[in-house]
């Protein structure tokens, strides 16, 4: 009868613990405010990465379309696929 006893209080010791710890590992959301600044920076952010992709897109689609033989083809492509590797890298850094 002790052993299931200390038992049953070592289980509940534990579980007390864990759930302090959980609670206290949630984290606080900062105020509204913050998070909508924070929102509208980031939309922001994300709007000009997207223009900036469409303006080297529409870039290549008119070096594609200039090219007069197979060699300026592949010059766009190459001139292009090195500018991507480029931001690429920069991205990493």
């Amino acid at each position: 009868m002790k052993h299931i006893l200390v038992r049953i209080i070592l289980v509940m010791f534990l579980a007390g613990v864990f759930a302090a710890a959980s609670i206290a590992a949630e984290p606080t959301p900062p105020p509204a405010k913050a998070q909508g600044q924070d929102f509208e920076k980031h939309k922001a952010n994300v709007l000009a990465r997207i223009d900036a992709r469409i303006a080297r897109n529409q870039e290549e689609k008119t070096c594609v379309q200039a090219a007069k033989n197979p060699g300026e083809l592949k010059a766009c492509q190459e001139k292009f696929k090195a500018e991507a590797k480029q931001q690429r890298e920069q991205m990493k850094k």
